[in-house]
Formats: C-alpha cells, sequence, structure tokens
C-alpha cells in the first residue's frame, strides 16, 4: 500500500485490487488556496499535475465540511482529471446527490451506508459512523475501510474514534485485523485547530503561554490513552503489521494576509503527536510504527512495516514546514472584526421574522436535547430567563433586539433589550449564514460582539439539524465555482481588516 499526503486531510490511496491491478482513491480533496468554512488559507499550498497524479478510481468525501468537500477542487478536479471517477459519498450526504449530479455531470455516484459493505471492484469498502455519545458538528462524518483480503486501510477524517475506549479499541482492533490480516495502515486526521485558537486570541504572551501549555498537556494525555491497550484484549496495534499515519493540520490565516501571524500558529504539530504516540507504543513495548506524513510526502507500506518514505510526484509545494516557526513569546495580539463581516444594509423585517423562527424551531429543541446544561438549569442559572441579543443594521447604526425564554414561556419571544444577555449576534452574520454564506467556522476572523456564550451559532452547525443550511452553502460555492469564481475571492475581501 502506498499513501500520498496532499496536505490537510486530502490523500491518495494506493492498493491493489484482489486480481492484482491497481486501485487509487483519492479522499477529501480540498486543494484549494482557501478554505470557504473557517474563511482561511491552506497550509501548504499545492499545485497537482493529475497527468503524473492520476488515474484516480474514486473519490471519497468523507462529510460536508468545506476542508473535505470543497466545490471549486471538486470542480477543477472535474476539468482536469481524464477519466470519470466514481464518486463515494456516505449516507449521511446523499440529500446531496442531485446537486453532485448537477455540478459533476458523468461521475458515477455511490452511497455507502452504515456497516454495509460495497464493491469498487476488487476492493471492498466499509463505512460506519463515528460512536461518540455527545452530538458534535461533524455527525455526518464516517470512517472508510478499504480492504482487499489481506490488506486493510482505515480512515478517521474528522470522525477521530474515541480510542481511549477499550470497548471501541477492541472492536476496531478486531476489525483490522479481519480485513487486513497481512498489513494495515490506520490514517488519522489531527489539525489541532484548538490550539492554534487558543494561541491567536492570548490577549499577551504569558496568557498565551499558559493556555498552550495546559493544550500540550491535554493532547499529550490524549495521546497516551488511545495508544495504551488499558485492558482491551485486543487493539489495533496489539499485532505487528499495523502502521498508525497522521495527517493533517493545514488550516492557516490566507497568505495574503499572514504576516507576523504565522508566528502565533500551529503550536502543536502533527511531528509531535506522531512522536508523543510513538513513546507510548515503545514505553508499552507494542509493535506499532507512528509516521507523520506532511503534505507532499508519501509512505509504501510492504509485509507490514514502512518499507520507504519520499515526496509525491505530480505536486508542487508553495510553502515548507519551516516557514512557520511558532513562537510563543511573539507579542502581536490578533485583532478580529467584531462589526458584522458584511455590512451593506438589509431588510431588518424578514431578518428578524427568519432569526426569531430559527431560535423558536431549532435552537430550542437543541437546547431542550442537548442538556449541557438541561434547560431548567439554564434558565434558573440566567435568573429566570435566557437572553439572546441581536443587532440589526452595520456597525455605523444599529438598533438591538432582545429574544428570551423562561419558565413561563417556554418559547423564543421578543422582550424589552435589557442588562446583559446570554448571547449577542449581528443579524447580518445570521443572516448570511441562512443564505449560505457563512457557516459554524466562519468565526475564525470573527468576534462576536457580546455574550458569555454563542451556542445559537453552533447549534446552526449541527448537520442533522440544519441539512438544508448545509444543502444552501454546497449550493452558493458550486455556483460561484460554475461562473469561474474562485474561492479565494469570497474569503479575501473579510480579511480586508488586516492586510
Amino acid at each position: 500500500m502506498k499513501i500520498e499526503a496532499l496536505g490537510h486531510s486530502a490523500f491518495i490511496a494506493h492498493l491493489s485490487r484482489e486480481d492484482g491491478s491497481p486501485f487509487h482513491l483519492l479522499a477529501d480533496p480540498w486543494l484549494d488556496d482557501h478554505v470557504i468554512g473557517d474563511v482561511g488559507g491552506r497550509f501548504p499550498r499545492v499545485r497537482p499535475d493529475w497527468s503524473k497524479l492520476g488515474p484516480i478510481d474514486v473519490i471519497w468525501i468523507s462529510h460536508s465540511h468545506s476542508d473535505h468537500l470543497c466545490p471549486y477542487s471538486l470542480l477543477a478536479l472535474h476539468r482536469q482529471l481524464d477519466e470519470n471517477p466514481r464518486l463515494l459519498i456516505p449516507v449521511s450526504l446523499s440529500y446531496l446527490e442531485d446537486i453532485f449530479e448537477e455540478f459533476l455531470p458523468n461521475w458515477p455516484i455511490t452511497i455507502i451506508e452504515q456497516e454495509q459493505p460495497i464493491d469498487l471492484g476488487g476492493i471492498r469498502a466499509h463505512a460506519f459512523f463515528n460512536v461518540r455519545p455527545e452530538a458534535t458538528n461533524e455527525d455526518d462524518c464516517m470512517v472508510l475501510l478499504l480492504e482487499n483480503g489481506e490488506e486493510a486501510l482505515l480512515s478517521e477524517a474528522d470522525a477521530v474514534l474515541p480510542m481511549e475506549d477499550p470497548d471501541i479499541r477492541e472492536k476496531v482492533g478486531n476489525l483490522l485485523l479481519e480485513t487486513g490480516p497481512k498489513q494495515r495502515i490506520f490514517l488519522t486526521t489531527r489539525n489541532e485547530l484548538e490550539a492554534t485558537m487558543a494561541s491567536v486570541d492570548a490577549p499577551d504572551a504569558d496568557t498565551r503561554h499558559i493556555a498552550i501549555a495546559h493544550h500540550r498537556s491535554e493532547s499529550a494525555l490524549l495521546a497516551e490513552s488511545e495508544i495504551v491497550p488499558n485492558g482491551a484484549e485486543v487493539c489495533p496495534w496489539s499485532q505487528q503489521g499495523t502502521i498508525r499515519v497522521i495527517i493533517g493540520q493545514g488550516i492557516s490565516i490566507p497568505h495574503e494576509v499572514v504576516g507576523q501571524w504565522n508566528r502565533l500558529l500551529f503550536p502543536i504539530r502533527i511531528s509531535d503527536r506522531a512522536r508523543i504516540e510513538q513513546e507510548t507504543a515503545l514505553r508499552e513495548d507494542l509493535p506499532l510504527q507512528v509516521v507523520a506524513l506532511h503534505g507532499g510526502e508519501n509512505i509504501v507500506v510492504e509485509e507490514g512495516q514502512v518499507s520507504s518514505t519520499g515526496t509525491v510526484s505530480g505536486l508542487e509545494i508553495l510553502d515548507e514546514e519551516e516557514n512557520r516557526t511558532y513562537d510563543e513569546t511573539c507579542e502581536e495580539v490578533a485583532d478580529f472584526p467584531v462589526a458584522p463581516l458584511r455590512e451593506d444594509e438589509r431588510d431588518t423585517a424578514s431578518q428578524h421574522a427568519e432569526i426569531i423562527r430559527m431560535l423558536q424551531e431549532r435552537y430550542l429543541p437543541y437546547l431542550i436535547g442537548q442538556r449541557q446544561p438541561a434547560i431548567e438549569h439554564r434558565i434558573a442559572d440566567g435568573g429566570g430567563e435566557y437572553r439572546i441579543r441581536v443587532r440589526y443594521g452595520s456597525s455605523n447604526t444599529w438598533v438591538p433586539r432582545d429574544y428570551l425564554i423562561n419558565h413561563g414561556s417556554l418559547r423564543f419571544e421578543e422582550a424589552p433589550v435589557e442588562g446583559d444577555p446570554h448571547e449577542e449576534y449581528w443579524g447580518n452574520d445570521l443572516d448570511d449564514y441562512f443564505r449560505g454564506m457563512a457557516d459554524d467556522f466562519s468565526t475564525f476572523c470573527r468576534s462576536f460582539p457580546g455574550g458569555i456564550s454563542h451556542e445559537f451559532w453552533d447549534c446552526l452547525g449541527m448537520p442533522y439539524l440544519n441539512d438544508d443550511l448545509v444543502e444552501r452553502k454546497i449550493r452558493v460555492h458550486f455556483e460561484r465555482a460554475a461562473r469561474g469564481e474562485s474561492a479565494g475571492s469570497f474569503v479575501l475581501p473579510l480579511w480586508d481588516f488586516a492586510r
């Protein structure tokens, strides 16, 4: 087996079919310089030459986030690939099938369902959803397993299985050992965006030092807990022949505006994660090899061992790993805009009607079902109410309106503006979300105007509750790409404040 890392979560897997012929799968091809969700940039930027990288038999999209499902990259691939690959999507994205058929004609589409193996022509594919109990904005992400009877490749993408749970470790271990008796690759994506944002958000160097020390400690504990067998009779790395490959960490400030900010990014690297996991495996006497694979690097696995590593032929890398040097002492503080990212005047009456509808029909059921904390405790802790404020207008001229729930009326209703709200938003930003022009991650270059939490915004990012918003966003960007517009022309105007 061979894995070619294209940067971030994108990779090409090369396996042999049962008859010995080659099989090539391209996973999560966000290959653009900019990402529409995080309104950020890519590190490293790449320039693929598909006459050398191809052919591609199957393109796998693990879930709906735009650093995995990128309309701009998919349309570029549709133009550049000589053959028509099969588009493999999880059943959780089946509602997007019509959009794929419209914008990617002649690409046959296969939908894979939970634990129902399919034959891709001498390669069997299995898929299953993550088993974490808490709701996340990546609940639509599926874990993919490819196997040919002797070799197996498991790709977590952003599902990130809770391998610290002995039951999950044993389940995954049995699956890999059964499907890949000869050799196995467990491929995981690690972005460590939490540490990056903690660094960028820190108001000074001392605060940054404390925050990053905490994240390093948490990352080390999690890495160790995922590798240690912890009583499981079977785990994926208990027998010779399993290679753990770590890819990822590709979202950054756009290179056009990064400046000194690059010194605040990525305090924790995938190489750090690989080192911790390898040290844990050695300490536990586990026959596991852990490899960090950066964009532009490849790995070949033969007879259950890493036989070679090298560079990806046909992929030009514009940014080298050594070009980003984290400096914890950097005094620069990110100054994100608090005003709505788009300041144009809009119909505030229609905004109000849609916002109160979304609060009542989506956010309230979410709060009741989530129970973190239970809704009755949330209201009690708020002095008998839970208040959300929306600023209608621009940063120059705006009018606030408050919406609240209480035990007397468990419905979001408009109320007089008073006191400090629990959450506060700009109407234009929420309107952008509803129109497909923003998503959960657009906060990468935005600070909210007030409030102690912003759960309504996060609620709108829950895929199963908001499939229509996801569909709207994907369509908006397929249409932009089809008109010849770029992701950069969508992202960069939002960074004018920093350029």
